[in-house]
């Protein structure tokens, strides 16, 4: 098949394929700190739920504040690929990224007939620091559909206005419904179904009839399964409670100046304030929004230019109101709520990316300039969309950079240490075991504490596994195999595992003694006690005894003591002062000739098991 293709059909064909590895190379790059190892809040009920209820009761919940079933089939297909191999999310969005990077190539490149400012665009929406909540996390891809939808029913409106194509309209309504039933916001940019018969100067009755009727569906469908008819806010907020016009405004400009490259919002929310931004990051914004009013003015100079020439500009005209009413439902429906995440204004972004492309492909079209500047005819353009590019892309990258400031950033780091100092380290051997958290400052809830292993059993059951919170090691009595022990480190607010650390603490091995109960004849351990200063010591021989199988015991160099196993399992014990250190060495008379191996210098003897208490 390849044989039979011209030779400019394969070199385009070999473009193509470069520049779709670009954007996914990009990708990688620009997130390679982004990582998931472990889920909570958010991510983690998504994941319970898909394994406790059934497929309809997962995809069309009654009596959720929310009705998304487009989001929650994708969901569920999704969750069946990852099932337990929670590390791909972050890979799978990255490639969904890069997907949607390239169809914004193709149609900024079809908006502007310049290739390069089509490249630019995708690399631009790749580097955004908007990008977080869609590569970071589990429901990240909720918003990363809502992306692709909105630029699915941007496309196929374009394709109607400008090659009336009337079939289109009704593919793009298609998607408004996915849109609404994936993320609710979507339903505001209803409007620009009516530009779009607008533009074509038509009076297509029916198809306003279509779009009204296709929005009332959704709203009736939506209550129906809500119990209400206005969307349920950010935060467990319900609009009708929190929404008043002075903070829309205020919302609305604040998200105007984000995609500008100004943090407006608090550092909880973008991870850095304006005021917290350097000085180098505020010279590139204030250069780059000169860049990118000069670009508005050669737009709409250019328009002039064409209307002087008698070139038609009202389908340019009804584009930029287009995309300007895209950016603005986008902006809007992020804005009624009680605060902006900057995840928001990832899809107005997108809208204006395709307006710079509209606007340079416009530009390029107007002949202003005199013959003799001919190169600068054409070149000029590129130069200044690609300048523009050049500053804000660090501008976003060094955004990115902050990303630990984000409220969502200091938990999915904790839970991914959770995750790396258990799971990651011990295997499937984390499951049946008892693993106990020193300090509870990170406030684990119940419900985090009885699933969180779940995710990587492929059982889903993860039975045994038991999370427990203590306040002091001086809880803990002997560290036990089926045991691990983690403690918090807020100053760096991760968990780390002091498993061995404290089982030498509780019990540091001098010679002759292993973890697994082994004592050599001669042997000597250092032995820390609980509250009650009690010392516990089951001895166990696994063979016939034949009545000289004597045991000394020295505590703390204190005068021996020798008895004999009588039984094959003996108990001792010694009461001591509390949480002290005692040094046991024991000295056997006889060995365990079935041993299999011998271990030190002298032969295995007997079995030993020590608890404290």
């Amino acid at each position: 098949m390849f044989e039979k293709l011209t030779l400019k059909e394969k070199y385009n064909i070999l473009i193509q394929v470069a520049i779709v590895g670009s954007f996914i190379g990009i990708g990688f790059l620009v997130n390679h700190a982004l990582r998931i190892s472990g889920l909570y809040m958010d991510d983690l009920y998504m994941w319970s739920t898909y394994g406790e209820q059934s497929f309809l009761e997962y995809v069309f919940p009654v009596g959720s504040t929310r009705f998304r079933p487009v989001y929650w089939f994708v969901a569920w297909i999704e969750l069946g690929i990852i099932r337990y191999h929670i590390t791909w999310i972050v890979p799978i969005n990255i490639l969904i990224a890069a997907a949607t990077a390239y169809f914004i190539y193709l149609f900024a490149k079809e908006i502007s007939q310049m290739p390069w400012v089509a490249y630019g665009m995708g690399v631009m929406f790749l580097v955004s620091r908007f990008a977080y909540y869609n590569i970071g996390q589990l429901l990240g891809l909720m918003e990363a559909m809502g992306i692709i939808f909105s630029l699915l029913i941007a496309h196929f409106l374009y394709q109607y206005i400008c090659y009336e194509r009337n079939a289109r309209y009704y593919v793009a309504l298609l998607f408004y419904i996915l849109i609404c039933f994936t993320h609710e916001r979507y339903i505001v940019v209803l409007p620009v179904f009516f530009l779009a018969i607008l533009a074509r100067r038509t009076k297509d009755l029916f198809a306003c009839v279509s779009a009204i009727l296709a929005s009332a569906g959704i709203i009736v469908l939506r209550t129906l399964t809500t119990g209400k008819v206005v969307p349920a806010g950010t935060g467990g907020t319900y609009v009708t409670d929190t929404f008043s016009v002075k903070s829309m405004f205020g919302s609305v400009l604040d998200e105007i100046l984000y995609m500008f490259g100004v943090n407006a919002g608090p550092e909880h929310l973008n991870g850095m304030t304006w005021a917290q931004t350097p000085l180098p990051i505020k010279i590139l914004v204030y250069i780059g929004g000169v860049v990118a009013i000069f670009i508005v003015y050669k737009f709409i100079r250019s328009l002039y230019v064409l209307y002087s020439k008698k070139i038609k500009i009202d389908t340019i005209i009804w584009l930029t109101v287009f995309f300007i009413f895209f950016i603005g439902g986008t902006i809007l429906s992020s804005a009624v709520t009680i605060r902006v995440e900057m995840r928001w204004i990832y899809a107005p972004y997108v809208f204006m990316l395709l307006l710079v492309s509209l606007m340079m492909g416009t530009w390029k079209r107007a002949k202003e300039i005199r013959m003799q500047e001919k190169v600068l005819i054409q070149y000029l353009p590129l130069a200044t969309v690609t300048l523009w590019m050049i500053l804000m892309i660090p501008v976003e990258l060094y955004g990115r950079t902050k990303y630990d400031g984000i409220y969502l950033f200091p938990n999915q780091k904790r839970y991914n240490s959770l995750a790396d100092e258990t799971y990651w380290k011990y295997g499937d051997d984390i499951f049946g075991k008892e693993i106990y958290i020193i300090g509870n400052s990170y406030k684990m809830s119940d419900f985090t504490a009885k699933t969180f292993f779940k995710v990587y059993d492929r059982k889903r059951k993860a039975e045994g596994t038991v999370v427990k919170h203590i306040s002091s090691v001086k809880e803990l009595g002997q560290i036990r195999s089926n045991m691990i022990v983690l403690k918090e480190d807020p100053a760096h607010n991760v968990f780390s595992d002091v498993t061995d650390a404290y089982r030498d603490l509780k019990c540091e091995i001098v010679k002759g003694y292993y973890r697994d109960g082994w004592m050599e004849q001669e042997a000597k351990i250092n032995v820390m006690t609980g509250a009650n200063g009690q010392i516990d010591l089951e001895f166990m021989y696994p063979g016939v005894l034949d009545g000289k199988q004597n045991i000394t015991i020295s505590v703390d160099g204190k005068e021996p003591e020798t008895f004999d196993m009588e039984n094959n399992i003996e108990n001792k014990s010694y009461k001591v002062n509390p949480y002290s250190i005692v040094t046991l060495q024991f000295d056997n008379d006889f060995v365990y000739p079935d041993a299999k191996q011998q271990r030190g210098e002298l032969p295995l003897s007997v079995i030993m098991n020590v608890t404290t208490s």
